[in-house]
């Protein structure tokens, strides 16, 4: 074979072997360019399409609600003087109170609010009917928060608990003669004592560790004079 064949041979080997060649990189970069298809999604029932329509409802109720909690909750701790006066003895008694301390969220509707040393103040976005209500709710879980600051309360202890939700119940306003026409008591004498004895009677029998007949009671009675009369950090009922 002369110089020029195996030249010629060589270039048509060349060639032969780009025409053979494997075209994977090819295909890929078509494969790429073409439509995807998607497998159509399964039809919804009647049944998923209401339940998703009632979650999305009650997802834009709980953000209205936590919206509105967080509003009135920053103007009570501006402008509120029975909360900034709690804030400001909290403060003075070592244990202060900041916006953080208080937590909006969805509750079981019978409550309003909580306490808890490890948590704060919890409000619950979706009880309150005003913002007077939530006021008077804050100031009652700040005198929990003031009774746990200064006496260190046992709160799996009935009377503990009865001795600090007669103090909540009788100073935080919530016990006025006002709010007590609106929930449709009406008896003048000694109203506000009736009412703190129901409320932290109520309150009592609310709670899992105080279960039992007449355990709220009997609480509550065995330190009514002492805990009625203890208005700290007042000097008198508001």
């Amino acid at each position: 074979m002369t110089k020029d064949d195996s030249r010629a041979f060589a270039s048509w080997r060349r060639n032969l072997a780009a025409l053979l060649a494997p075209r994977q990189l090819h295909c890929e970069a078509a494969a790429a360019t073409e439509p995807l298809t998607a497998a159509a999604p399964p039809p919804i029932s009647a049944a998923q399409s209401a339940k998703y329509e009632k979650d999305l409802a009650n997802a834009a109720k709980q953000e209205k609600e936590h919206v509105r909690c967080e509003r009135w909750k920053k103007k009570l701790l501006q402008s509120s003087p029975m909360i900034k006066f709690m804030m400001e003895n909290l403060e003075r008694s070592g244990c202060p109170f900041r916006e953080d301390h208080f937590r909006c969220t969805p509750c079981e509707i019978t409550r309003a609010g909580g306490f808890a040393p490890e948590y704060g103040v919890i409000l619950c976005q979706n009880s309150f009917i005003s913002k007077q209500h939530m006021e008077d709710t804050m100031a009652h879980e700040l005198i929990h928060a003031y009774d746990e600051c200064t006496t260190k309360v046992d709160w799996n202890n009935a009377e503990h608990y009865a001795c600090s939700v007669i103090r909540a119940a009788s100073l935080s306003g919530e016990c006025k003669f006002t709010r007590e026409l609106r929930r449709g008591f009406v008896s003048v004498a000694k109203h506000h004592q009736a009412c703190v004895k129901r409320r932290a009677i109520a309150e009592l029998k609310q709670l899992p560790q105080f279960q039992g007949e007449r355990v709220a009671e009997d609480a509550v009675r065995a330190v009514w004079d002492r805990c009625f009369a203890d208005t700290a950090p007042f000097d008198e009922i508001p």
